[in-house]
């Protein structure tokens, strides 16, 4: 009885841990506006998001410079291809990106030091700032602050099955059953929230031209999600099979109880 609830406590404890790691790591990678500045670069492959850019500045600063729109649009679209122009915009990026999720309220604005930097011009730095037509997405801004809440209660919960189950005394082999459990668990997660989830299902919300700066990101970092999840479906496969091989040790060895049968009495 006390065996079959441990292993019922490490499997919810393996489910919850594991929703409460895929979870973060999400949000690492969908809404972690921070990294979406340091990975401009990235986010800027994108045509879209470069002409966004390129558009409005363009427009802003033509009269002032004296030079068609395009002219300055395309100066700063090919910018914005170099490391050097996506340090420049990273914080433009990482603005856009808040704005994107619902953590930031105030618009997007590219002010006349940024102008003046995007088209080594001084004069248009005496130009307002110009604002990027970036919405909100309603569906990310509650899918953040769902995982705002979702993880930490997870991760709690997790634990929580994870004592219970270690005062339940459960058997070594079902302990490590338990953490096998736990790592194939989190690898297949891992890769779903870490990789499938932000590249494949976040863009399709919303048709927001910054909305594939998040399967940017997601891509960006997949040769981790990968050896991560191979690491803990391997790891936890093999913790398995160390299980069934200790409980099938340990079944050999026990004394094997020899029941006798009627004793023949001798007259």
């Amino acid at each position: 009885m006390r065996r079959g609830l441990a292993g019922l406590l490490f499997f919810i404890a393996a489910i919850c841990l594991a929703l409460a790691a895929g979870g973060w790591y999400l949000q690492r990678v969908a809404f972690d506006t921070a990294r979406s500045g340091d990975l401009a670069r990235v986010v800027l492959r994108d045509d879209g998001i470069r002409n966004e850019i390129a558009t409005v500045a363009g427009q802003a600063t033509a009269a002032t410079l004296g030079v068609p729109p395009e002219q300055i649009q395309a100066q700063v679209d090919q910018l914005a291809r170099t490391n050097q122009g996506a340090a420049l915009m990273s914080q433009i990026v990482s603005d856009a990106h808040a704005k994107l999720i619902g953590e930031r309220s105030a618009p997007v604005e590219i002010t006349a030091a940024q102008l003046v930097q995007l088209t080594r011009d001084e004069r248009v730095g005496t130009l307002p700032p110009v604002v990027l037509p970036v919405e909100e997405v309603g569906v990310l801004s509650a899918i953040r602050e769902a995982l705002g809440w979702a993880v930490p209660i997870a991760a709690i919960l997790g634990g929580a099955a994870l004592l219970l189950g270690l005062v339940a005394h459960p058997r070594k082999a079902d302990a490590v059953f338990g953490i096998g459990t736990f790592c194939i668990v989190a690898g297949v997660v891992a890769f779903g929230l870490g990789y499938l989830v932000p590249v494949y299902a976040l863009p399709h919300v919303s048709d927001n031209v910054w909305a594939p700066a998040i399967p940017a990101v997601a891509r960006y970092a997949l040769p981790v999600v990968i050896v991560a999840s191979v690491v803990l479906v391997a790891g936890g496969a093999g913790l398995m099979l160390a299980a069934a091989a200790a409980r099938r040790r340990k079944a050999w060895s026990a004394p094997v109880p020899i029941r006798y049968g009627d004793q023949h009495r001798w007259s």
